[in-house]
């Protein structure tokens, strides 16, 4: 029986090598670590995940369609990319379907964090509750330096948050697995024009 492979899927735009870097490094292994005590050994996915040579839009559609909660890292670019737009908008449907960010439910499986603001943020996104994070976001940050140790303060006071997200995920459904390839192979065969500004995430209603 298919059941979630991650706790945590990490979404961002690979802007360069060095916010590759950032994320995982200065953002994703503390985090990690920090998560392992109330977790255990927390499975947290990152594209760097993807074995050179896999079709790695089958790949990034699996570990999301198995993934419990999804923290985008939001960009002026990040809703540049047909990628990234199509990991959030996915996990918002599943938020739709699930009835989540209602009165009767108001968290969600996003748990948006924002190192820089953009005016082309979708409105569904501008409501969300999202952790800023600017004053971290340097991808020059030394792994031992005093400002990466107050990065690392705060991931430690944000961690109980994801911790009570992840109590809220409901079982495993393997429709978002095949949603999520059926949506990532079309988005590759298709290649659409990448537009600056979204009016609204609009997720695709599939069966």
């Amino acid at each position: 029986m298919p059941n979630y492979e991650w706790d945590i899927f990490v979404s961002y735009r690979r802007s360069d090598e060095d916010w590759v870097r950032w994320t995982q490094k200065n953002f994703v292994a503390p985090l990690r670590t920090l998560l392992r005590p109330a977790l255990g050994d927390v499975r947290i996915f990152t594209d760097h995940h993807v074995e050179t040579g896999a079709s790695w839009p089958l790949h990034l559609a699996n570990a999301l369609g198995r993934s419990r909660l999804l923290i985008p890292v939001l960009s002026r670019a990040y809703f540049d990319s047909k990628w990234c737009r199509l990991e959030i908008t996915l996990m918002y449907e599943r938020e739709l379907e699930l009835g989540f960010r209602t009165g009767e439910h108001p968290g969600g499986l996003i748990l948006p964090v924002v190192i820089q603001d953009g005016d082309s943020f979708p409105p569904e996104v501008r409501e969300m509750q999202a952790e800023s994070i600017h004053r971290f976001a340097n991808p020059f940050i030394q792994i031992e330096s005093p400002q990466q140790q107050e990065f690392t303060q705060w991931i430690h006071s944000w961690c109980p948050t994801i911790e009570r997200s992840l109590t809220n995920v409901p079982p495993f459904n393997a429709k978002w697995d095949a949603r999520a390839q059926s949506q990532f192979e079309e988005r590759f065969r298709n290649q659409p024009p990448t537009h600056s500004v979204l009016p609204r995430l609009e997720p695709d209603h599939l069966p």
